[in-house]
């Protein structure tokens, strides 16, 4: 070991270079950055080789005179902080001072700047470490940077570049990052006389959007906005449930117009998506821009400023993930199903969809107040009138989500633009099958029910708690004590999911009554999933509500109708009359499809008519 003394300034700022200077792209980030920061209402970037050999960077920002330029390249020289206090409120991209310094000293970069209101400009440049004086030079208002040879001087560095493909890649994707946040600002990338990059003053951020990833997946995504005045503000530009990637790159972060990976946001999106994305490696499509007073969120925790700290991180969760599920919420989309009534049908097949609408609680089936009719096709009897059409229309009641079936004659239209369906049949005992206006509509029977008793109960639960079905012999079930005790104290939880469970000695509970929603009441095995939830929610840091919506997920799954269930058509008009009022009936609570169309020209296209 050596003795102990100060490195000299140009190995600082190699060093810190190292942290800040990555490859082309992350020199580019930095200056457009400053670029933003000085006011530019235009920024433009040509490159060379990818940036490898030539990164120019210049904008119609405020501009720098002499005395600037001067301390421009000096290590932690800034404009935008002046004391430990400002740390706490930055509103600037940059602030650290270290980006200039550090590029200078793994290249050669120039600076000429002209202030706009100066009649001349002044340039000043550093050679790998090495600061010329400032001296005069001609220069339009604004800022010109050049940085060449990017670590010429440290091979080291520069063998781990990549291909001048890769390189441009990473660039033209920062450019894209600041064209979306800041969508009032024209942003240009030209890479050797090419332009990569060109957007337009005044385009919204749905039209950018579009510029980058086309336009037909702009049109698709929904627009989510936070309340007025709220602390923190949410914008998101979010794809609905059936349009989603194989990937996450296009969940994309804005914080206070930075983007960042930002762990808090993005696990809120999770949630706000939790039960409408298949299962799998399906990701949803997120452009979320999160507005809210520097104070509040401290981006001095990464040297690349790439992610950020909460003050409050329980409150930006709730919000984002609040906002995300409105929108998500209120687009309704896919094929609705619907019962129906006309003239002929037998009342008890109506009567089976009024009540459903009119109870509000799970699937009758085989309920002794579901009135049973006539079997499916193929069942021994046959459906009267099977070409009755399917329409609903949504009454206004105090509850506000009560709906009523109403008449569709032959030939009428449906009520509220909703489509019609006409029954089918039953197949393989697990898909119903209806006949749409223009097409085909095959209804996975568990998935629908599962959504459809998902809803219900978090509706109640919203409400208070669940109805209990008492045992007439009370289940007792062997646990740990550690399980006896996890009882004890999710005892409330426990009792709002329509449970009651008592203490059976010291490794058992006599459970002596559950949610009368489950179809197939198993006290033992639904108690060990509960408790299970419960544990795994624990471990992974889910709060009190998403704990609460994993375990209704869990009861939505044991109380539906199975596959190779048999239905009535009775219940079938119950489940599909329930499904209407439903915000989301075109997926289950694990994100899997309940449906699939296929339109006449689908079926034409196959058969080759």
């Amino acid at each position: 070991m050596g003795r102990i003394r100060q490195l000299p300034p140009h190995v600082v700022n190699q060093i810190a270079a190292g942290e800040v200077v990555e490859r082309p792209a992350s020199v580019v980030k930095e200056l457009v950055e400053n670029a933003v920061d000085a006011g530019a209402t235009r920024v433009e970037v040509r490159l060379v080789e990818g940036g490898k050999a030539r990164i120019e960077v210049r904008d119609d920002g405020c501009g720098m005179d002499a005395d600037d330029l001067a301390a421009a390249f000096l290590p932690h020289a800034t404009s935008k902080l002046a004391d430990v206090g400002d740390l706490e409120h930055i509103a600037s991209l940059g602030f650290r001072g270290e980006a200039l310094a550090s590029i200078g000293s793994v290249a050669r970069a120039t600076i000429t700047s002209r202030p706009a209101g100066a009649d001349a400009g002044a340039v000043v440049e550093d050679r790998e470490g090495a600061v010329t004086c400032v001296r005069p030079a001609a220069a339009a208002p604004g800022t010109v940077i050049v940085v060449e040879g990017l670590f010429a001087g440290v091979p080291a560095r520069r063998k781990f570049l990549r291909s001048a493909a890769t390189e441009l890649g990473h660039a033209v994707e920062t450019m894209e990052r600041f064209a979306l946040a800041f969508p009032d600002v024209v942003f240009v990338l030209e890479h050797e006389g090419r332009t990569l990059v060109d957007t337009a003053a005044g385009e919204g951020r749905r039209a950018r959007i579009g510029r980058f990833h086309g336009d037909d997946l702009a049109r698709a995504l929904l627009e989510a906005r936070s309340a007025p005045g709220a602390a923190v503000e949410v914008e998101a530009w979010l794809s609905p449930p059936g349009l989603s990637r194989a990937d996450a790159r296009l969940q994309q972060v804005f914080v206070n117009g930075r983007f960042v990976r930002d762990r808090t946001s993005l696990h809120a999106l999770r949630e706000a998506y939790r039960d409408l994305v298949p299962p799998g490696d399906r990701q949803p499509i997120v452009f979320l821009f999160v507005t809210c007073d520097p104070a509040r969120v401290d981006v001095n925790v990464h040297p690349q400023k790439a992610e950020v700290r909460w003050r409050d991180a329980s409150a930006v969760h709730e919000s984002v993930r609040r906002t995300l599920r409105a929108a998500l919420e209120g687009a309704r989309p896919g094929v609705p199903v619907a019962p129906w009534e006309r003239p002929g049908v037998p009342r008890s097949t109506v009567e089976a969809a009024e009540w459903a609408f009119t109870q509000g609680a799970g699937l009758p089936v085989g309920a002794p107040s579901a009135p049973r009719g006539p079997a499916w096709p193929g069942g021994g009897d046959h459906l009267p009138d099977a070409t009755a059409d399917v329409a609903v229309s949504r009454a206004a009641s105090p509850a506000g989500g009560a709906s009523a079936v109403a008449s569709a004659g032959p030939g009428a239209t449906a009520v509220s633009g909703r489509e019609r369906l006409r029954p089918v049949g039953q197949v393989l005992g697990t898909y119903l099958v209806l006949e749409g206006e223009d097409g085909l509509v095959l209804v996975d029977q568990h998935a629908l029910h599962e959504r459809v008793l998902f809803d219900q109960i978090s509706d109640r639960l919203r409400d208070g708690a669940l109805e209990v079905q008492h045992l007439l012999v009370p289940a007792v079930v062997s646990l740990s004590r550690a399980e006896v005790a996890r009882v004890e104290e999710e005892r409330g939880t426990f009792e709002r999911l329509g449970w009651v469970v008592e203490p059976f000695g010291e490794g058992a509970v006599a459970v002596r009554a559950c949610p009368a929603v489950l179809r197939r009441p198993d006290p033992e095995g639904m108690l060990r999933e509960v408790l299970a939830v419960l544990d795994t929610g624990r471990r992974s840091g889910l709060d009190r509500a998403a704990l609460l919506s994993a375990v209704v997920d869990r009861m939505a799954c044991r109380g539906a109708v199975m596959a190779g269930d048999a239905l009535h058509p009775d219940e079938v008009l119950a489940l599909l009359a329930q499904a209407e009022a439903l915000n989301h009936a075109h997926s289950c609570p694990h994100g899997r499809p309940t449906r699939l169309v296929m339109s006449r020209r689908d079926l034409e296209r196959y058969f080759h008519r």
